[in-house]
Order: structure tokens, then C-alpha cells, then sequence
């Protein structure tokens, strides 16, 4: 009753005046915000001497010599570059109860993340790591209400994983990361906020059937008064404003009954949940059957008019899915969550506009290493890197992270460039993940050549796509393989048209590509049509393997070409 008070309250004030409350409401961050950003090697090294200080006595900090770090030289000198692999013993004794091994706390919790290679990684939580993950966070959401700041006189539909995978041997949870971050119903010291605008309930999400939880969250989000979509991965969003086209018939029956399909193959007690806040609605029903009638399919904005934003990433291949969102979204600006991982959070963005954000100076320590000078760490290696302050505009770095999880120079492997200057500290966006190239002759294809060249393809022949990805066919002459997900069967002649268009964009958006294609280095490329639904299969397979729903991104390149034709090669 009270939450609805205040919403009612909400709906009399204007957008500048939520604006200023926001202001008022995130003011402490903000101020700490521009002092960090003024004065970011000062920030940096009180953010170091805090995280080596608290860390001396464990057993990581006694083996580099922690209680004798006094710069930043020190701790370059000191710890040397390191991957998942390299923590991963340290780790293992922390998972089996050890205490003091890489950090002074107690894990309340390890975050799961399958990675780019799928091994799975475990990060140590803390309410120490917590806090140091959500400072930067306030001063982002303050940035998403001057953007939409409507948003808070409605619900927001979202997608969650408050999945608890499973308990170490010492009974320590283990998920993901959103876990901790934003509460799951299975843990009574992590449960979700009372307060909430989001339309269902977030032990929905804990549903195995993966149309049952898509319906029923489009269900309730339909009988709602719907202000913002948020995703990490925009084809996230994607795949949900289609399944409200497939399934508006049924939605629009159900809120004139105040029903929900299927709800006897819901079980306890998420269906008496589902029940509570199902209700009729025969106003969405008509908007829903409207919309489809007027324009062949469901419009998102028929159904939900005062929509005032959505929050998504927006870097690497977010692009080629961010397209489609506008097409369905006209008009809807999207705002970047920023640079996040499981391993912490690198960049705030303050506006809908591009893809980048400022440099997280006030939460974990950060480095930055050119993209080509990088080279494998070796134990004990001296390793100098650059911060916050000393990027140059144009160029390209691998960013290594130390933050209260007791990871140390963590090779976080994601690239990012540097786009511009806040204050004193770097604007940096995502440009891709570390090593995620193909390349037979030299020419390293990466995701964002892909993506570009693909979107382009769309363009230029008007053949839609579901998805698509790139592979390496070792024949002789060597060749790419193309694999394509079209939305409807193709002829010989769509075919022919998608696969010269395919190869000659990719020739625009990689000179090396061109040029290697040119000097018959490369032959040329041979496509490969993927079944209808392949690409939404490929994702409810990650999420039944473990990875978070909601952090599961469609592949765009394949090292082995096994592994995309495993996708759903058309016979």
C-alpha cells in the first residue's frame, strides 16, 4: 500500500521535478563522482593501499610481498599479469572453507560464470566486494533517471537470474553474480527488495521451462503499466518482443479472462504467486489485437504508449541487435549498462548517446595495458601498465582489474578503446573480447567485423535474419564458412545474393580480409543456412548447462567449424 502511495504520488510530479528528486536522491555520489573523476590517480592509488592493506596477512598478500607495496611501481613490480588459471588454485582452497587465502573476508557467496571458453569460473563475493561493485553503480542510475525519468511511474520489464546452482562443500552458495546483486527467493539473506517495479515476481525466473517463463512474463508485463525494458544483452529484448507477436492472441484471451494459460503446469509456489497478481485487463487485450490488426504484427508501443527508454549494452556486437530494438522501439532511446563482468564493474555511462562510459575509477583498481603489447603472463613477470589518467584518445587497451575478490592484475581479457576524456579519467567502450578472432593468414576477423558486415548485409538485400556466425573451413585453398539463420526459407537466388553480399562486406569492414581474399590467399567463402530456430535453441542449451539467462549472448565466431554447423545445419 505504501509503494502504491508513492506512485500515485510519483504520477503528479513532472519529469524535471523527478529529475531533481533523482539529483537530490544519488547527490553524496555524484559529488564523490566528479571529485574521482578530477583526481584519478589519487583515487586509484587510495583505492590500491585500501586493497593491499586489508590484504597483507592472507597467504596471496605474504607471497608478494603486500605489507611492502607503497606505489603503484611496487605492485606492478610485485604481482605479475594474471588469468582465471592462475587464481584458480587459491580459489579451489577457498571453495573448500580455507579462510585468508586470497582476501581477509569470508565468501558470502561465489559468482558462477561460464566465460568465453564456457569453463566455468568462480569469483568470491563479499559484502566488502559488493559495495565496492555498487558505489560507480549509483552515480549510473542517477544518469538513467535524467534519461528516462518517467520510469519510475510504471513497472519495468526485466529478465533475472536468481538461480542458486548449487552450495560448496562448506555450504557457501554459488550462481550468478545477480544473486548476490539483486536477491534470489532461495536465499533468506538475499532476497529481492520489497519495493519492486518490475511486473513479475522474481521467483518466476526460476522456472526450467523456458516458454512457460517467457509466456508468463509477458503476460503480466502485458497487464502493466510498462516504462522501461531492461537487458544486459539486447537480444534478450529482442527475443521477448517476438515472443509477445507469437503469442498475442493468446495474452490478449487471457487478460479478458484475468487467466494465464497453462498456469496448472506452473508449480508451487510459483503458481499461487503467478495467481495473485494475474488480474483482467480487457483495455491491453484490445491494444494487443488492435496493434496486430493494423499492422500484421504486434508494435511494442501500442501495447505500452508511455514506454520511456530501455537499458542495454550497446558495445561489441550489441549493435546488430540493437537495430532490430529500433525498428520495434521507433523513437526509444537506449541507455549503455557499462562495461560489467562478473569480476566487476569498469565503466559508467552518463547518457543514452553511444556506447561508452567513464573509467570506474571510485570502485576497483584499474590498469590499462596497450592492446599490442600484451604478451602471455609469465610468473613473476614485471608487467607496467597505464591508468585511468594516462589513456590516449584513439587507442586501443586490455584492462586488468584488483578489486575486494581477491583477484590482483586480473587479465579481465576485454579490449576497449579509449574514446574520449571525463574530467581527467578516460571514456572507454568495448570493443571485444580479448583473443575472440579468427585468422588463417593474418588477416584477424573479429566480432565487430562481423557484426558490421552483417548488418550491412541486411541492408543491402532486405533479407532478415535471426542471427548469424563466422567460421574457418581449413580446405585448400582455406575459405570462411558463413552461417546464416534466415526468418523465412530462402531460394538459390537469396542464397547466392546473401553470400556475395556477405563476403563483400566483410571485405569493407577488414582491409586484411580484402586483401588476403584478393591474393587468392583465401578462397571464397561457402554458406551455411542454419534451421529455423537455431540461435534461440543454442541459448536455452547455455542456460540448462548453467549459464545465467540473462547473461547468455548469441556467438558470432566459431574457432571450429563443428561447432557452428552443431548449431542446426539445414540437410
Amino acid at each position: 500500500m505504501l509503494l502504491r502511495g508513492l506512485l500515485s504520488l510519483v504520477g503528479l510530479l513532472s519529469d524535471d521535478a523527478l529529475r531533481a528528486g533523482s539529483r537530490a536522491v544519488f547527490g553524496r555520489s555524484w559529488r564523490r563522482f566528479q571529485e574521482a573523476t578530477q583526481h584519478p590517480r589519487e583515487v586509484q592509488e587510495a583505492r590500491l593501499a585500501v586493497l593491499v592493506s586489508r590484504a597483507k596477512d592472507t597467504a596471496f598478500g605474504k607471497e608478494h610481498g603486500f605489507s611492502e607495496i607503497r606505489s603503484f611501481a611496487d605492485y606492478q613490480r610485485r604481482v605479475p599479469v594474471r588469468g582465471y588459471e592462475d587464481f584458480e588454485p587459491y580459489i579451489a582452497r577457498m571453495l573448500r572453507g580455507e579462510q585468508g587465502v586470497l582476501i581477509p573476508d569470508r565468501p558470502i557467496f561465489f559468482a558462477r560464470s561460464s566465460g568465453t571458453t564456457g569453463t566455468p569460473k568462480s569469483v568470491p563475493i563479499t559484502p566488502v566486494y559488493l559495495a565496492e561493485y555498487r558505489t560507480p553503480r549509483r552515480v549510473w542510475a542517477r544518469q538513467v533517471m535524467q534519461a528516462f525519468p518517467g520510469l519510475i511511474r510504471g513497472s519495468i520489464l526485466s529478465v533475472h537470474s536468481p538461480k542458486v546452482e548449487g552450495r560448496t562443500e562448506t555450504g557457501v552458495p554459488y550462481g550468478s553474480i545477480t544473486v548476490p546483486m539483486s536477491g534470489s527467493p532461495e536465499l533468506k539473506d538475499m532476497r529481492p527488495s520489497r519495493v519492486s517495479l518490475d511486473p513479475s515476481p522474481r521467483r518466476l525466473f526460476l522456472l526450467e521451462d523456458f516458454e512457460l517463463k517467457y509466456y508468463f512474463t509477458l503476460r503480466l508485463a502485458a497487464q502493466s503499466d510498462v516504462r522501461l525494458l531492461a537487458a544486459v544483452n539486447p537480444s534478450t529484448l529482442v527475443l521477448l518482443l517476438k515472443k509477445l507477436d507469437e503469442r498475442a492472441e493468446e495474452i490478449a484471451r487471457d487478460l479478458e479472462t484475468g487467466e494465464g494459460l497453462h498456469l496448472e503446469a506452473v508449480p508451487e509456489p510459483i503458481r499461487s504467486e503467478l495467481r495473485r497478481r494475474l488480474r483482467t485487463d480487457r483495455a491491453a487485450a484490445d491494444r494487443l489485437r488492435g496493434s496486430r490488426k493494423q499492422h500484421g504484427k504486434v508494435q511494442p508501443l501500442d501495447l505500452w504508449p508511455k514506454l520511456a527508454g530501455v537499458v542495454s549494452w550497446k558495445g561489441g556486437s550489441a549493435p546488430f541487435y540493437l537495430r532490430q530494438l529500433a525498428e520495434l522501439l521507433p523513437g526509444i532511446g537506449v541507455m549503455d549498462y557499462g562495461l560489467l563482468a562478473t569480476e566487476g564493474g569498469l565503466s559508467i555511462p552518463l547518457s543514452p548517446e553511444g556506447a561508452h562510459g567513464v573509467a570506474s575509477v571510485s570502485g576497483h583498481v584499474l590498469e590499462f595495458i596497450p592492446d599490442e603489447e600484451r604478451a602471455p603472463a609469465q610468473s613473476g613477470a614485471y608487467t607496467p601498465a597505464l591508468l585511468a589518467h594516462e589513456l590516449e584518445v584513439g587507442q586501443r587497451y586490455r584492462i586488468l582489474i584488483s578489486g575486494s575478490h581477491g583477484l590482483y592484475r586480473y587479465d579481465i581479457n576485454d579490449v576497449v578503446e579509449c574514446v574520449g576524456r571525463y574530467h581527467e579519467t578516460a571514456e572507454i567502450a568495448f570493443v571485444h573480447k580479448g583473443g575472440n578472432m579468427l585468422s588463417i593468414t593474418g588477416e584477424k576477423v573479429g566480432e565487430r567485423h562481423v557484426v558490421l558486415a552483417f548488418s550491412e548485409v541486411m541492408e543491402r538485400t532486405g533479407i532478415p535474419l535471426a542471427g548469424f556466425a563466422v567460421s574457418l573451413d581449413l580446405v585448400d585453398p582455406p575459405r570462411y564458412l558463413f552461417g546464416v539463420e534466415p526468418r523465412a526459407e530462402l531460394s538459390a537466388d537469396d542464397e547466392a545474393r546473401l553470400l556475395e553480399a556477405a563476403d563483400q562486406a566483410l571485405m569493407r569492414a577488414n582491409l586484411e580480409y580484402q586483401a588476403k581474399r584478393a591474393s587468392m590467399r583465401l578462397g571464397p567463402p561457402r554458406l551455411v543456412v542454419l534451421q529455423l530456430g537455431a540461435f534461440e535453441a543454442h541459448r536455452k542449451r547455455r542456460v540448462a548447462a548453467g549459464a545465467p539467462e540473462s547473461h547468455v549472448k548469441p556467438p558470432h565466431l566459431f574457432r571450429e567449424a563443428k561447432d557452428l554447423l552443431a548449431l542446426g545445419a539445414r540437410s
